[in-house]
């Protein structure tokens, strides 16, 4: 009796898989379609090729659909497919990342502060958000809040992000700007930079440099980099870090001239310290499934791979590598089913391509 109940579960399984490989492909199909009449800005008839076989429970469908009508100027149909995937994905940063266009072309501040704040249940230290959420309140005169969210911002990016929002942090905080000797170094070091002349641009900074300076170092770094002097950029970069241990902005930056130099060990202990302040960095959890992945040590890639695919379900590098691992681990229906979504993305991709035939 039990081998009949057996035999019975997994006879309903399979048509249970296979059902939803055939959807699969009808999805795929519909897709390549979508993106060919995108292309020649017919986004009608691109949203006629998804209807027509309509999943309600598909979340790519749904996110896809509100691109497309978005695209077309239709911004309320826009929110609600996306908001469709919001519910589908509650996890996914990607969707909430899309319903942000519909809901600022209708100048809905009131839902658009609530769909960056949504962001932030998930990915509390998401730049965009925190950075929108800190100019919304700071127009409001809310200066207490805003500094809430510009903090988190200068605390991982503390050369400022960019000179809009290291401007406002200053006045937030009542700080003094930076003495004009130290203004006009850095100036001209920008502008050699922006001729390509690297040695000039460092040697801009000599007469200001620290030891203890967060931001010449940070700068040396990155311009040592450009010059190819990686060992030299590495230096800076770790002087810069023993500076700012709770910043990531230069644990970023040190991965560059590692990189350079093939010191891929390097990269993924830096992608760890990201990861310690900042959980949810898609970059380093991806750079860590991607180094696990070529270590052969497929187990742990899959768990970083799976991070990023919650937050991005339908974004082309995370998915084919979390395919790729959910096969090296044995999970083969699931690696198919995931093959054939990077297909929605990639019509013909050779890597899922292949993986499904390994499958097959």
């Amino acid at each position: 009796m039990k081998r009949i109940k057996n035999i019975l579960l997994a006879t309903v399984l399979s048509i249970s898989i296979n059902s939803a490989f055939a959807q699969n492909q009808k999805l795929t199909n519909a897709f390549s379609k979508s993106y060919d009449f995108e292309k020649s800005k017919d986004y009608e008839t691109a949203i006629k090729a998804l209807q027509d076989d309509y999943v309600s429970t598909s979340y790519e469908e749904n996110l896809r659909l509100g691109w497309l009508y978005y695209k077309d100027g239709k911004n309320k149909e826009s929110e609600n497919y996306y908001r469709i995937a919001v519910k589908l994905m509650p996890y996914s940063v990607e969707a909430k990342t899309g319903l942000i266009y519909p809901v600022y072309a209708e100048n809905n501040m009131t839902s658009l502060e609530e769909v960056y704040k949504k962001i932030l249940e998930v990915d509390a230290f998401d730049i965009n958000s925190n950075y929108q959420l800190g100019y919304i309140n700071y127009n409001k005169k809310n200066y207490s809040d805003a500094k809430k969210y510009f903090e988190k911002i200068i605390n991982l990016y503390p050369s400022g992000y960019e000179p809009y929002l290291r401007d406002t942090w200053t006045q937030i905080n009542k700080q003094d700007k930076p003495s004009d000797k130290i203004v006009n170094a850095f100036n001209k070091s920008y502008d050699f930079e922006s001729k390509g002349d690297y040695a000039s641009a460092m040697a801009s900074l000599k007469d200001i440099y620290n030891p203890k300076y967060y931001d010449v170092n940070f700068r040396l770094g990155w311009l040592n980099y450009l010059s190819g002097l990686y060992k030299e950029s590495t230096k800076y970069y770790q002087i810069a870090i023993d500076l700012k241990p709770a910043s990531i902005e230069p644990q970023i930056g040190i991965k560059s001239p590692l990189i350079a130099l093939g010191n891929y060990d390097e990269v993924s202990k830096h992608n760890k310290k990201i990861i310690e302040v900042d959980p949810q960095n898609s970059y380093a959890n991806y750079g860590l499934g991607a180094y696990y992945y070529s270590k052969n040590d497929f187990a742990s890639a899959y768990q970083y791979l799976e991070k990023v695919v919650n937050l991005y379900p339908f974004s082309y590098d995370g998915l084919i590598l979390y395919a790729w691992a959910n096969f090296k681990t044995g999970k083969t229906a699931e690696a198919k089913l995931l093959f054939n979504k990077v297909l929605m993305l990639a019509p013909s991709d050779t890597s899922a391509l292949q993986g499904l035939a390994l499958i097959k």
